[in-house]
């Protein structure tokens, strides 16, 4: 007989308001009315799948500023913001009568180049390379939100071929530099940092084998996450 798994369901998001991400999405007035009615349904569709967490991409020690809001949404003094932790997390904790909500984020500076000096390096010194990150791969990996909903366009962002031409990125970043001069890899070594310590906060999350965890993060993180999940022995799920 099959040795039932712990789960953990990945659903890689956009930022619904601004973030100093690269790559950014325009989806209009995240609190208007209709906007508003398609985050509902995403809710009522992830609510099914019963998590007995929820995690979110809030850096692990902002976990005790972040419940004070849930505390405060959940008892009416807190009125949500665009934040995706607050329109998807906070909801679905709500909806699963949770008291609690789970940070797993890592943002700590391990002295390497940020993306854009990467970006700005390559751009002087290996442009064919620099091209193709910008004006191919980034236009691939961006779908246009025009006339989906927010369901559609999550479904959109978690296409497994999809997520895959974005890793695929990330290891044409790494290529960057010259000699013994690693400029891309200087990043990608802080990026595989942040992935493994996601990882290994969403891992300390499950007690038991019957813990479903439902993850809210960028896209840009499922590759990793989901790869360090299913070869850990965790069952891991794209939305």
């Amino acid at each position: 007989m099959r040795k039932e798994k712990p789960s953990v369901l990945v659903v890689g998001t956009f930022h619904f308001g601004n973030s100093p991400d690269m790559n950014q999405v325009d989806a209009g007035n995240m609190l208007g009315e209709n906007r508003q009615k398609e985050v509902l349904e995403v809710v009522k569709r992830l609510e099914n799948y019963k998590p007995s967490k929820v995690a979110v991409e809030v850096e692990k020690e902002k976990e005790v500023a972040l419940n004070q809001k849930y505390e405060e949404y959940i008892n009416n003094k807190f009125e949500l913001t665009t934040n995706e932790v607050h329109q998807l997390g906070f909801r679905i904790c709500e909806a699963r009568n949770h008291q609690k909500i789970y940070a797993i984020d890592w943002m700590g500076d391990i002295g390497s180049r940020s993306i854009n000096e990467v970006l700005g390096w390559a751009e002087i010194n290996q442009t064919e390379l620099y091209d193709l990150i910008t004006k191919v791969y980034i236009p691939k990996i961006i779908p246009d939100i025009k006339g989906l909903t927010i369901l559609e366009y999550l479904k959109s962002l978690n296409n497994k071929e999809r997520i895959q031409v974005e890793h695929e990125m990330y290891l044409n970043l790494a290529q960057i530099g010259e000699g013994t001069d690693y400029v891309g890899i200087d990043w990608v070594r802080w990026w595989y940092q942040r992935n493994l310590i996601i990882y290994n906060n969403i891992i300390k999350l499950i007690e038991n084998k019957d813990e479903r965890v439902i993850l809210f993060i960028g896209s840009a993180h499922v590759h990793l996450v989901s790869q360090f999940l299913a070869e850990s022995g965790v069952r891991s799920q794209f939305n």
